[in-house]
């Protein structure tokens, strides 16, 4: 009964999982995600429109649009209908049948120029929408890469579950046996709790990455946008471990400075606060407008014009301090800009930095879990044939030993592969790809 618990051992690489979520077996709740999912598909929803990120940064793009086209109104001609109705007690010497004194008019007004007001507006508003737009585009680029983690949070979790359930199996094995010596006046009753206690906190591990299994497959759900529905089973990747990293780190900081999204929002900022110091200067200005007046008298009267053309012109004399209050805001906010454009650059110096070495040492990592991998196969195979010639053998030992390096191969290749999209997100892969070809044809 033993041998047919290690049966089979070698030939699983991931135990599928099957959790029991609570549904009523309707067609409306048949997953949107396939079974098994993969990483490509996962990562398809990114740019989900119902998830809620992706929902908030659209709307506020198109508030922004909106924006755009509010400001170009503001210089668009107005149609305007006027009237009154007016009746009137004429003196006695006019005529009095004329006491109607109504009119209506129709004024068309243009605003002819402000002296680059409102061009500025305009301009403030469109480097408004380049934000947004970047701005979406930036969350999508973070959510990629959050679903690439969430996705490796599963995977690990499915590993740590099945560590743990064959480390159950082992640890009842033993439990049971040293039971078994009791009876048979070869075990204290002190060994036996002591193997009970054993299996007991093997089972609180089991039972903690279960729980593990479903908590983050739930996020992994409401990253893409479907909480409803968590995936019960996850494709491992291919993940190449053979990728080539520069040594070159000074290229890399550079083309990440040039690269980076939240460098290009953060330089678009900068232009907005600049743009909006232009406006400050031009708070107070004068403004000239055309308008055009036709009417229509229900009394006659000499001083009284069928139409009239009129320009306006308002040139201000004195605003208090408006203006200087406007421009001393604009300038604080230009300020506090360029210092986050310099934070934002030490901290992708630092982040460049940081990704280099884990990508380094995260190759060396698996490559040695590899190393230790093949060391403990060959060790189980040899455990396992010992245990079937029935030979005194620390198969169960073998076992733990080869489930964790398989775990530590797998968190290995994960991590390594996830510095590798965090980098790629910041330099481009073609540029990693060019610096590559480059140091091959070099060498």
């Amino acid at each position: 009964m033993r041998h047919q618990l290690y049966s089979g051992f070698l030939n699983r690489v991931l135990l599928p999982v099957c959790l029991l979520f609570s549904s009523s077996g309707g067609a409306e709740n048949i997953s949107p995600l396939p079974e098994p999912l993969t990483l490509e598909a996962a990562l398809q929803h990114a740019d989900n429109a119902g998830q809620y990120q992706v929902m908030s940064a659209q709307e506020k793009l198109q508030q922004a649009i909106a924006e755009v086209n509010q400001t170009t109104a503001a210089n668009d001609i107005t149609v305007n209908l006027s009237g009154r109705l007016r009746k009137v007690e004429v003196s006695q010497y006019g005529d009095e049948n004329e006491d109607n004194d109504s009119k209506v008019s129709l004024f068309v007004r243009k605003p002819l120029y402000d002296f680059g007001r409102t061009a500025g507006k305009d301009q403030y508003a469109g480097i408004n929408v380049e934000i947004k737009q970047l701005e979406k585009a930036y969350l999508v680029e973070q959510r990629e890469i959050s679903i690439v983690e969430k996705y490796f949070a599963v995977l690990n979790a499915d590993n740590e579950f099945l560590r743990h359930n064959e480390n159950l199996a082992i640890g009842y094995i033993r439990f049971d046996k040293t039971r078994e010596n009791q009876q048979l006046g070869l075990a204290s009753e002190l060994e036996v709790m002591e193997a009970q206690a054993a299996y007991e906190l093997i089972r609180q591990n089991r039972y903690n990455s279960e729980n593990l299994q479903r908590y983050s497959r739930l996020l992994l759900a409401e990253e893409l946008g479907f909480p409803q529905h968590p995936p019960s089973e996850l494709s491992v990747p291919e993940l190449s471990s053979k990728k080539h990293i520069s040594d070159d780190v000074d290229a890399l900081v550079e083309q990440a400075l040039k690269h980076s999204l939240a460098l290009k929002i953060q330089h678009k900022k900068l232009e907005l606060a600049r743009k909006a110091i232009d406006i400050a200067g031009k708070t107070v200005g004068p403004t000239l407008d055309a308008e055009l007046e036709v009417s229509e008298y229900a009394r006659e009267g000499s001083t009284r014009d069928d139409m009239r053309a009129s320009l306006y012109f308002d040139f201000p004399l004195y605003a208090g301090s408006i203006e200087t209050s406007s421009i001393q805001k604009a300038n604080a906010r230009y300020r506090q800009e360029l210092a986050g454009l310099q934070k934002l650059r030490s901290e992708m110096r630092i982040t460049v930095l940081k990704l280099w070495q884990d990508i380094r040492q995260n190759s060396l990592r698996l490559d040695g879990e590899m190393i230790n991998q093949e060391f403990r196969d060959m060790y189980l195979d040899r455990s396992r044939a010992e245990y079937e010639l029935e030979f005194k053998t620390d198969l169960g030992d073998a076992m733990v030993q080869f489930s964790d390096s398989r775990k530590n191969v797998f968190q290995a290749r994960f991590a390594l592969e996830l510095a590798w999209r965090k980098l790629e997100k910041l330099v481009g892969s073609e540029f990693l790809n060019k610096m590559h070809r480059s140091e091959e044809n070099n060498g």
